[in-house]
């Protein structure tokens, strides 16, 4: 299923596949017609208009690793190991969350990796924090929350990236010297 928009810069019509991505956007500078790009461009929508039949069942299996990273460290009491299983696998799903129709778990990811990766001491990280990541991108794939208009996955999301914050400064303002 493809979405048409009027381009105002070029006058042209642009595809949007349906994961909200604008190849062309992405690819091409304002003004850029040159055939081949676009050719090529139109080729690589309809291999991702292919593609995403397969997106949700590729986000779900990011999901569950995702859960399954999380109850190795959690069995490991958060070893720097598992720890670092935990952000590879958040940063994964992150790295490809958006490109399958899942914003917001691209931003509850991003804001789990910033918790693992920001905190000066790893034996302060809040668990129960790393849980309710883990667990909203869980939710927002078993909703089917795609896009960017689901009022629930972005209040969960911007609130996760919140508390996250201030978190992360107080545990900042506690190690300063």
């Amino acid at each position: 299923m493809q979405q048409h928009a009027s381009s105002t810069e070029t006058g042209m019509t642009r595809q949007v596949n349906e994961t909200g991505i604008n190849l062309r956007d992405k690819c091409l500078k304002p003004g850029d017609d040159n055939e081949a790009a676009q050719q090529a461009i139109a080729k690589a929508e309809q291999a991702m208009e292919q593609l995403s039949v397969n997106f949700d069942d590729w986000i779900a299996t990011e999901s569950r690793q995702l859960s399954k990273s999380r109850d190795d460290a959690r069995a490991a009491s958060y070893s720097d190991d598992t720890l670092r299983d935990l952000f590879q696998s958040a940063h994964n799903l992150k790295g490809q969350a958006t490109t399958l129709g899942y914003p917001f778990a691209d931003e509850i990811c991003a804001s789990l990796c910033r918790l693992i990766d920001k905190i000066p001491d790893k034996s302060r990280l809040p668990f129960l924090l790393i849980d309710q990541h883990v667990d909203a991108v869980r939710a927002v794939v078993a909703e089917r929350a795609k896009g960017t208009d689901n009022p629930k996955a972005s209040v969960l999301a911007k609130r996760l990236h919140d508390v996250t914050g201030d978190f992360l400064a107080q545990e900042m303002a506690r190690n300063r010297p």
